[in-house]
């Protein structure tokens, strides 16, 4: 759903800038990430999107990789890559990177702000459960493995530091419609002058 806010986000603004031209305006950047960081390690996405699942190869993996492949890539240089990926486009700027771990590689930006959406449990099973048409079980478990995989990925990057301190605005979805939303965020982006 952050993927949904970010798209708006960046149309609002770049219809507020009268930009038609995506080279001058803001980018929504998401799983570009995967595709950049795949071109500059020169393989196939397929064989580094495991790290967004926060799966890592097993030691027997890597060994089996290591020896069937022209071309062995480590996890902990995937990860470094997109490190450098992500940093890269928050620090040309006009960018709305959802994920990621934008929050925290992005975090020496001044010009920036970091926003957290989030939602009670029960109602993002509900999302889910409607979504995929599946039973409450399912979309609860499905629910509970991506918040896993999500925090694994990010301890990647941020260590054992409270989500708290990554934040400018956590906002709620439960509570909250995707256009109230764009706005409270267009708005602080207005107010801290990165709108311009």
């Amino acid at each position: 759903y952050g993927s949904e806010i970010a798209e708006l986000l960046t149309k609002k603004i770049n219809k507020s800038l009268g930009v038609d031209n995506d080279n001058e305006g803001w980018v929504f950047v998401s799983h570009q990430v995967l595709h950049d960081a795949s071109e500059s390690l020169e393989t196939n996405p397929h064989e580094i999107s495991h790290i967004f699942s926060a799966e890592e190869k097993t030691i027997m993996g890597d060994l089996v990789a290591l020896f069937s492949k022209d071309k062995y890539i480590s996890d902990n240089h995937i990860k470094r890559t997109i490190a450098r990926i992500v940093r890269s486009y928050s620090e040309q700027g006009k960018a709305i990177i959802v994920g990621r771990a934008g929050c925290v590689i992005a975090r020496h930006i001044a010009r920036a702000i970091h926003v957290r959406l989030m939602a009670p449990l029960a109602w993002r099973v509900g999302r889910i459960k409607n979504r995929f048409s599946i039973s409450t079980s399912e979309a609860e478990s499905k629910v509970k493995e991506t918040d896993k995989r999500r925090e694994t990925f990010m301890e990647f990057y941020r260590g054992n530091k409270p989500d708290s301190e990554l934040f400018d605005l956590i906002l709620n979805r439960a509570t909250l419609s995707s256009d109230e939303i764009v706005d409270i965020v267009y708005f602080f982006a207005l107010k801290k002058g990165l709108i311009a």
